[in-house]
């Protein structure tokens, strides 16, 4: 436990730097986007790029773990959804974009963190290809269920459309066909290229780590809300418990990737579901809610759950 400890509590430490940098206001109020626009558009791409065109293109495209965690994905935002719209009798994007804070763990900013730490760097294969199940499928569907509130029949088909198009524009998507394409035909970069992508991609967890402490800081909002503990729970509980019973009795995943898929769903609430639900006009406040509540109860939750596992670091 000791050990697993000292592995989460740096990680979670440079999240904690980051809030308290935006609460002591050491950085300007429009810090939060620039920051994010170099992770997501020049840090993480690179990382991503780098490990897929450095990995066999066998283990690139995992078909099973893929399936498994979107399964697993599909299940927690199809109930979730339903449960928010009988109980709660809420719209169908407060709905969708609750779900979506359930079922879309931060895998992108936390997991290439945490993950390689405590799996070793075998995980980055399966998690990448959990990873693009939530990309591609899961972040439509709660998009294109927003869209359904306000278009329908044809109209709905051009929003539909418009979905797509914004979802095949991620640069993370980008990046790993880039460097799954790099894998398949064995190619290499040329050297000062190369460079400048580890550069870049070296960088991407540290600034990402901080870049999420810095966009929890926002004051006045609630965060002892029920309907916010409900989310963070399914996201914390309930989706890595899922997770297991989908990896080992539907699809008998090996114990690696029955791991990954497992630690990914344990992560904290994506901290993209906020932008999209505030472009959206869905109710964002208890989406910025979930997203602090679960990053602070994560350390503990996840770090038990790597003790349960019996993980041992780098294992």
């Amino acid at each position: 436990m000791l050990a697993i400890f000292q592995v989460t509590a740096p990680f979670f430490a440079l999240v904690l730097c980051g809030y308290l940098a935006a609460r002591l206001r050491l950085l300007p109020e429009n810090a939060v986007p620039a920051l994010n626009t170099f992770v997501l558009y020049f840090a993480l791409p690179c990382l991503l790029f780098r490990f897929s065109a450095h990995t066999p293109f066998d283990e690139l495209v995992n078909v099973p773990v893929f399936f498994a965690y979107l399964v697993t994905g599909l299940a927690l935002f199809g109930a979730f959804a339903a449960g928010v719209r009988a109980l709660a009798g809420e719209s169908l994007r407060d709905a969708a974009f609750a779900a979506l804070a359930a079922s879309w763990s931060n895998w992108g900013y936390m997991g290439f963190a945490l993950l390689p730490a405590i799996l070793g760097k075998a995980a980055l294969a399966p998690l990448i290809a959990a990873g693009m199940a939530d990309l591609l499928v899961l972040v439509s569907l709660a998009l294109a269920l927003s869209a359904l509130q306000d278009h329908h029949g044809a109209d709905f088909g051009v929003a539909l459309a418009g979905v797509l198009a914004r979802v095949a524009k991620n640069p993370m998507i980008w990046s790993v066909i880039a460097g799954g394409a790099f894998s398949a035909a064995q190619l290499e970069l040329w050297q000062p290229a190369d460079h400048l992508t580890k550069l870049l991609g070296e960088a991407a967890v540290p600034v990402a780590l901080f870049t999420i402490g810095v966009s929890l800081y926002r004051p006045g909002t609630r965060a002892a809300r029920v309907d916010v503990l409900v989310i963070a729970a399914a996201k914390l509980l309930a989706h890595p418990y899922l997770a297991a019973l989908v990896a080992v009795y539907v699809f008998h995943l090996p114990q690696l990737e029955m791991r990954t898929l497992v630690l990914a769903a344990a992560l904290p609430v994506a901290g993209t579901v906020f932008l999209f639900a505030e472009r959206q006009g869905a109710n964002a406040e208890r989406i910025a809610a979930s997203i602090l509540v679960s990053t602070a109860l994560a350390f503990f939750s996840f770090t038990a759950l790597c003790w349960a596992f019996g993980l041992r670091v780098g294992a």
